[in-house]
């Protein structure tokens, strides 16, 4: 597997808990090439609560600035837009509200989510559902942070079901993030209903403990042709725009 998709990174910088600046944004760009990484997904963070409104009106600016830094430093990677969207009023209070701030990944109508971290947001499922019928495609980001989610084997079934889709972080699958969140990628993995992993790095340090250290953790539980459906196939799928059933 010569080529990955990675379909979350904070890479923009100045913009959110990614990197600082050029510098730094350039260094994540050419840490990310090297370990095999041909397309990219600029994830940042649409999250009201820390004052991080990476929307769709200022995209084509960061777009622009970041394609600057990449051609600058002379890195041959694809970079599409994207964002993490936080499960918050904000965002997700108001759907016509929603539709016109998010930033579905490239040209597709797929959107990444990330749920609250200290409990289950009320009407999960349905308010997904809601997403769903506006017109966007779900996948949501490191389902194995989730406890509610992760350890919920009914709920993961009804959203697949749904069409929503999961993402685990490689750094989890690494123990980058800690033993507990490692055994729950694993357990994710195991459902079968993972369909991408991804790096969700921050800083140029984080490739090596996260993507180079979670692809070999990843080698280690799954067959070649899974890894590839999750590291590039199903990745690709999303910025194709591909139905859910084909993702």
């Amino acid at each position: 597997m010569s080529t990955l998709v990675d379909l979350h990174c904070h890479v923009h910088p100045g913009v959110d808990d990614g990197p600082p600046d050029e510098a730094e944004s350039a260094a994540l760009l050419r840490a990310l090439a090297d370990a095999g990484v041909s397309r990219l997904a600029a994830t940042s963070h649409v999250r009201p609560d820390h004052g991080w409104m990476n929307t769709l009106e200022g995209e084509p600016a960061r777009a622009q600035r970041l394609e600057r830094i990449r051609a600058d430093a002379g890195v041959a990677i694809d970079v599409v837009r994207g964002a993490e969207h936080y499960w918050h009023e904000v965002v997700l209070g108001d759907l016509d509200r929603f539709a016109a701030l998010a930033v579905p990944y490239g040209g597709s109508r797929w959107v990444l989510i990330e749920t609250p971290y200290l409990g289950p947001p009320p009407q999960l499922a349905e308010r997904l559902f809601a997403v769903h019928r506006k017109g966007f495609r779900v996948l949501l980001a490191h389902v194995e942070r989730f406890p509610y989610l992760e350890g919920d084997r009914a709920l993961l079934d009804r959203l697949h079901q749904m069409g929503v889709r999961f993402q685990v972080n490689l750094g989890s699958l690494s123990g980058g993030h800690g033993r507990p969140q490692q055994k729950a990628a694993e357990r994710m993995l195991k459902t079968g209903l993972v369909s991408v992993l991804a790096g969700d790095c921050h800083r140029a340090v984080d490739v090596e403990a996260y993507v180079v250290r979670g692809l070999a953790a990843a080698r280690a539980l799954l067959d070649e042709a899974t890894l590839k459906r999750l590291c590039i196939e199903g990745p690709s799928a999303i910025l194709d725009d591909a139905p859910a059933e084909r993702v």
